[in-house]
This record gives C-alpha cells, structure tokens and sequence, in this order.
C-alpha cells in the first residue's frame, strides 16, 4: 500500500527572511534569493521553504546545476548552508516556531544521509 505524500511546508514570509540576507555561499550583499536544497526534489517539486538559504542568481544558478561535486558533497554542504542560514535567523530571532517545527520534520531524510541511517 502506497501513502501520499504530505506537501512541502510553504511560507512566503520565510522565503522572503531569506531573500532579505547575504548570499549564504559568496557573501554578496542582500537582496538574495531563496535556495531550496535539492535533496529530495524531483518532477518540479522543492523541498520544504524550511530547507532554504540565501544565494545570489549566480551562486543559486550553480547550486541548481550541481557543477562537479558528488551527490554526497552535495548534500554535505546543503545540510551545512540550511544550518548557517537557520543559526542566522535564530541569533536575530527571527526564526518563528512554527518554521522550526516544520524543519524538525523536513530534515530529518537529508541528516539521514548526511550523518548516516541512525541519525
């Protein structure tokens, strides 16, 4: 038996928080865009807005194409720009409940890889 999907959590609110910082990559000032990870994505899907970053056209554009790092890299660093971006937000205090609720859920497949299965 086969269970639907839940929807990614959205929030136009967070994604515009995000938009709000420096690029979470390079350093360019603000305005950015909101990057999603791209671990666990597919048929035009994003993953949940709590698994976002700030990124500038460039470095989002890059990020999207995946250059030349491995999946495993890829992921590695996802993990790290979602936790840079979350630690930002938090020391400002502007990381409502509600997205950490929703991240504590949402992230818990990408810590699996990153960090292994027992994670």
């Amino acid at each position: 038996m086969m269970f639907p999907k839940s929807k990614p959590w959205r929030s136009e609110k967070h994604r515009r928080l995000i938009a709000s910082m420096n690029c979470a990559i390079c350093g360019r000032h603000a305005p950015s865009q909101c990057a999603h990870v791209n671990f666990g994505k597919g048929l035009g899907l994003k993953t949940s807005d709590a698994l976002a970053f700030p990124a500038c056209p460039e470095c989002h554009r890059k990020h999207d194409q995946g250059g030349m790092l491995t999946k495993e890299q890829r992921h590695q660093i996802e993990w790290e720009l979602v936790d840079a971006t979350r630690s930002a937000l938090i020391r400002r205090n502007q990381w409502a409940k509600e997205t950490e609720a929703e991240y504590q859920i949402a992230i818990v497949p990408l810590a699996r890889v990153v960090h292994g299965e027992a994670a």
